[in-house]
C-alpha cells in the first residue's frame, strides 16, 4: 500500500484545544525544562490543564448554574483564590 492510500484511510481529527495554545505550552515547558525548573513545569502544566478545562466546558458549566447568581459568585471567588494561591506557589516555590 502506498502512502497516499494509507493517509486517506485515517480519520479526520478535530482538536478541541487550539493548536497555537498547545504550541505555546510546549515552548514554555521546553524552556523551563532546559532551565531545570521542574516545579514550574508542574505548576504550568496544572494551570494549562485548568484553563483548557475551563475553556472547553465553560458553556456547560454556566448552563448548569442557570439563574442562580450565588453559584456564579462562588465559582468566581474560587477562581480568584486559585490564582492567588498559584502566584504564591510561584514566588515561594523557587526561592
Amino acid at each position: 500500500m502506498d502512502e497516499s492510500a494509507f493517509f486517506n484511510q485515517l480519520p479526520d481529527i478535530v482538536l478541541a484545544v487550539p493548536a497555537w495554545q498547545m504550541a505555546l505550552y510546549i515552548v514554555i515547558i521546553s524552556l523551563f525544562m532546559l532551565a531545570d525548573r521542574l516545579k514550574l513545569c508542574l505548576i504550568i502544566t496544572y494551570l494549562f490543564t485548568l484553563y483548557w478545562g475551563f475553556f472547553l466546558y465553560w458553556a456547560e458549566a454556566m448552563a448548569s448554574v442557570g439563574r442562580l447568581p450565588g453559584l456564579s459568585l462562588i465559582y468566581l471567588i474560587g477562581g480568584i483564590m486559585h490564582v492567588t494561591l498559584t502566584l504564591i506557589a510561584f514566588v515561594r516555590g523557587e526561592g
